[in-house]
């Protein structure tokens, strides 16, 4: 065989394989056309990764995406970025609107998907199908290509529109509840087990501004308080059970909308606060 057939059944082999793609194909479902599918590797013991694509409506009329599943995952979410007192927070939201002739991009830092409970880590060059769910152009699976851990999109991206409001999940209360956090110096995923009010165990796990395991941080203080029931701040620090993993257990006695900050301290002279609201079932 030549070398230019070997290089052809290779090129042929890799592609069925789907195992070292820089990006997956681009997939039509309908009036829609989804590119741009990728996501980044995950470190051992990870719980959570991100999904990043652009959806653009070709037709004439709005389509929603109302949901995702893959079996990389026991769920997947659709996050969105809100602003709270001039933090950035991410948020799960039960649908999605894609208008006509607009695109909607999901990008680190911004709106994307949030694979929960991962059933193994991801790694480079994988492909993960996950099956989203749309109102208008119904059921397409789209394989999301594993880009390296800290990695960058594999084109750039153009900027999307912002979508109109949509409503949060309501997730049953006694399912965690999960929210990022996000600063200048430090991100942070947030679980909080159960999403119901009564003692309840946080577990947070931080991460830089490319998603790697942020490990320098020396301490972690979790402070609850919820004002419009008169419960007054308590603060608790923090254990930490793994480099980049912290965990504490508090009581939210009442549902309703709290307030949980977080100290994260680096050093005696470098310290970063972050808060934002919570919602207690």
């Amino acid at each position: 065989m030549s070398m230019l057939a070997r290089k052809l059944v290779g090129a042929v082999l890799l592609s069925c394989l789907g195992m070292t793609a820089g990006y997956a194909e681009d997939i039509a479902a309908g009036n829609l056309v989804i590119t741009q599918a990728w996501s980044r590797a995950t470190p051992g013991g990870a719980q959570v990764a991100g999904g990043y694509l652009t959806i653009q409506n070709r037709g004439t009329l709005p389509d929603r995406l109302v949901s995702g599943s893959t079996g990389a995952a026991r769920k997947v979410e659709i996050h969105e970025m809100a602003m709270n007192g001039g933090v950035m927070t991410m948020r799960p939201v039960d649908s999605l609107v894609i208008e006509p002739g607009q695109s909607v991009t999901f990008a680190p830092g911004g709106r994307h998907l949030m694979f929960i409970g991962l059933a193994a880590p991801l790694t480079q060059g994988q492909q993960v199908p996950v099956a989203l769910a749309f109102e208008g152009a119904g059921k397409v699976t789209v394989p999301f290509a594993v880009q390296g851990i800290g990695a960058r999109a594999p084109e750039a991206q153009p900027r999307a529109e912002l979508p109109k409001p949509v409503t949060p999940v309501a997730d049953d209360p006694n399912e965690p509840f999960f929210t990022h956090f996000c600063g200048t110096m430090a991100m942070a995923n947030i679980t909080i087990s159960p999403g119901r009010a009564g003692p309840v165990e946080i577990a947070v796990q931080l991460e830089d501004g490319d998603e790697r395991p942020l490990t320098t941080a020396k301490s972690v203080s979790v402070t609850l308080a919820n004002p419009e029931h008169g419960v007054a701040p308590v603060k608790a620090t923090a254990e930490r059970v793994g480099d980049d993993k912290w965990l504490v257990r508090m009581d939210a006695p009442q549902s309703g909308r709290w307030s949980l900050a977080l100290g994260i301290e680096f050093s005696a002279s470098d310290k970063f606060n972050i808060e934002a609201p919570i919602l207690i079932r």
